[in-house]
């Protein structure tokens, strides 16, 4: 598993842990990093994605909400939602990732963690998002 692949586990991780948590975000997020131990570049990473997700997290909310078709926002899993919270905000504010590898990657998260239904959803979402914010650019 590479570095990246790591960085976003742990992102995951610290999402699902912020919504349960009093800790600030920057807080939940270093104990994360102290306890998984990433390198110094996945660290970085982590600390970069989580933040960035959870400053525009009103922002892609309101942009998954409005790329599910008959689906309510509510009923996706926590961990399904935060996925999704995590790839969009790659796809939105992290330009130097190419957009296969952040469809790739947030489905490889899904399946591990939630099921193979979740993959097609993030799959879905994911590549619409690239091809509304990066023109198609999959």
């Amino acid at each position: 598993m590479g570095k990246r692949r790591r960085a976003r586990e742990l992102v995951l991780q610290a999402l699902y842990e912020s919504e349960f948590s009093d800790r600030t975000a920057l807080q939940v997020v270093e104990e994360q990093i102290e306890r998984r131990g990433p390198s110094e570049e996945g660290a970085d990473r982590a600390r970069d994605l989580f933040l960035k997700t959870v400053e525009k997290r009103d922002e892609i909310d309101r942009i998954i909400r409005s790329f599910l078709e008959n689906w309510d926002f509510e009923r996706l899993s926590l961990i399904d939602r935060n996925i999704l919270r995590f790839a969009l905000a790659e796809v939105l504010y992290f330009p130097d990732v190419p957009s296969s590898v952040i469809i790739d990657e947030a489905i490889e998260i899904a399946q591990r963690y939630s099921s193979e239904e979740a993959g097609r959803l993030v799959n879905g979402l994911v590549d619409r998002a690239v091809k509304e914010f990066r023109g198609g650019d999959a």
